[in-house]
């Protein structure tokens, strides 16, 4: 956990020709979920551990982008509102419920029909 070049760092797997350093996947894991716990400070966790908190935030990013998995996203097929309300004239008919009697007006009654029935029901 030490910065300097002659002891090794916690979780280095290797060091480049220009010093920079290679961390092992299960540290980046270690280290991601401490930043991820309620309260965390990513700086914090980060400085604690020899790190630069930038670095710390795009090993956040990496895990999710990988968690994010999207469903494909599909076309979306609107039915239209009238053909669902379309009945058949011959289907349609009020119906006006007094008690246990049901009256039944078909579609093919005439306006003069329904108001005689309308005024008979009061």
């Amino acid at each position: 956990m030490t910065t300097d070049g002659n002891r090794e760092q916690a979780g280095v797997a290797k060091v480049d020709s220009a010093g920079r350093r290679w961390y092992t996947v299960q540290f980046k894991r270690e280290i991601v979920a401490r930043c991820l716990q309620p309260g965390a400070s990513v700086a914090g966790i980060a400085v604690g551990n020899g790190l630069n908190p930038n670095l710390v935030r795009k090993w956040i990013e990496r895990v999710h982008k990988e968690t994010r998995k999207l469903a494909p996203l599909l076309p979306v097929v609107l039915a239209d509102p009238r053909a669902a309300a379309e009945v058949p004239i011959e289907a349609a008919c009020i119906e006006i419920r007094i008690g246990d009697a049901v009256i039944a007006v078909g579609a093919k009654a005439s306006a003069v029909q329904i108001e005689a029935l309308v005024r008979a029901l009061r």
